[in-house]
């Protein structure tokens, strides 16, 4: 679902030949790839594709190519092609799942709760410590995990409200690490720690 919507993401992009808009859906399709990437499933050809895809994807990344319309016109259509790649890699795990199960499943309500219980533990332990800089760093980490979650819900069904959790929790802690005043910014991260427990609450939801 995924590779098919960076496919017509970029071919209009492409065919539009407006070098603003390329960059915008060039960066909408990394954050495709990056949900991918991150969730990890068990189909190695379909995750490397994701990395691939997402190194075209990001124009921030220069390595070898321009930023200039001919150079991101090439990032989109090496970008199209490791999603066409995805997808039939996820077609060929898919169909080798469903004559020999494997041993270990894929599951992104796993994912989920996984990502919500790390987020519990490093704000826990941030407030434990009574300590700004070591809160700072545990509501960091928190901050990623979050933004981990939100791209990842943004390209599954039925997961808006799981998305819009892992939004707030991350302003929650966006506050939590803005504000001198620990009792505020203890109250910040306790809010962003319940937003984690609604994403934990929400993970089977998720398709």
């Amino acid at each position: 679902r995924t590779a098919t919507k960076i496919e017509a993401n970029l071919n209009g992009a492409v065919n539009s030949m407006d070098w603003a808009y390329l960059l915008i859906k060039l960066m909408e399709t990394n954050d495709d790839f990056e949900a991918i990437a991150l969730a990890g499933p068990y189909c190695h050809e379909a995750r490397k594709a994701a990395e691939l895809g997402r190194s075209y994807a990001n124009w921030l990344n220069t390595y070898s190519m321009d930023k200039d319309l001919n150079a991101c016109i090439v990032r989109a259509s090496e970008a199209r092609l490791m999603a066409i790649r995805m997808r039939e890699a996820a077609d060929y795990c898919l169909q080798s799942a469903r004559q020999t199960p494997p041993d270990t499943t894929f599951l992104f309500t796993d994912l989920f709760l996984q990502n919500a219980e790390a987020i519990g533990h490093d704000i826990g332990d941030g407030i434990a410590s009574e300590d700004f800089h070591i809160l700072a760093q545990k509501l960091e980490h928190a901050v990623r995990i979050f933004h981990n979650t939100e791209i990842m819900a943004a390209t599954l069904l039925n997961c808006e409200d799981l998305k819009t959790a892992a939004k707030k929790g991350l302003i929650a802690c966006t506050e939590a690490m803005l504000n001198n005043d620990w009792d505020r910014a203890v109250l910040y991260a306790r809010n962003a720690a319940q937003e984690a427990e609604k994403i934990g609450t929400l993970a089977g939801v998720c398709r």
